[in-house]
């Protein structure tokens, strides 16, 4: 089961913050070169900024396959999950078995926005254990 999330199809108000910080960066490239008078720095000013966002244009794919689940590069094989939890428009997969604060550093979170939520909930168990607790759901 595989899917892409593309950010800048439904975050409108997140897309034209973007332009504007763009328009904002070639001003300050531009600035710059003529400052240190290398275009050096400009460009890799530039790439930078437009290499941090880039996931928000292409898209994050999201992979669900009998070994593991990936989200990006996240990826989480199924013998490791201890608890799923469930909200409206994501499935956060943890290897903790209660909440805990590492659930920010650990684990995939899956954005099922665009996919039937019940299918893939179906798919999860259909792979993780036995003792894995769903919360939220």
């Amino acid at each position: 089961m595989t899917w892409t999330i593309k950010r800048s199809e439904t975050e409108v108000e997140k897309l034209n913050m973007l332009r504007v910080i763009y328009i904002g960066g070639a001003f300050f490239a531009i600035v710059l070169a003529f400052v240190t008078k290398s275009i050096l720095l400009p460009v890799v000013c530039m790439v930078v900024l437009v290499a941090s966002t880039f996931e928000f244009f292409v898209g994050r794919k999201f992979v669900l396959n009998d070994v593991s689940a990936r989200s990006g590069s996240n990826e989480m094989p199924w013998g490791t999950i201890r608890s799923v939890h469930v909200k409206s428009e994501e499935i956060y997969l943890s290897p903790f078995a209660q909440e805990s604060k590492l659930d920010a550093f650990r684990g995939v979170k899956l954005n099922i926005r665009n996919v039937s939520k019940e299918n893939v909930l179906q798919f999860i168990k259909e792979r993780v254990g036995k003792d894995v607790q769903f919360l939220g759901e």
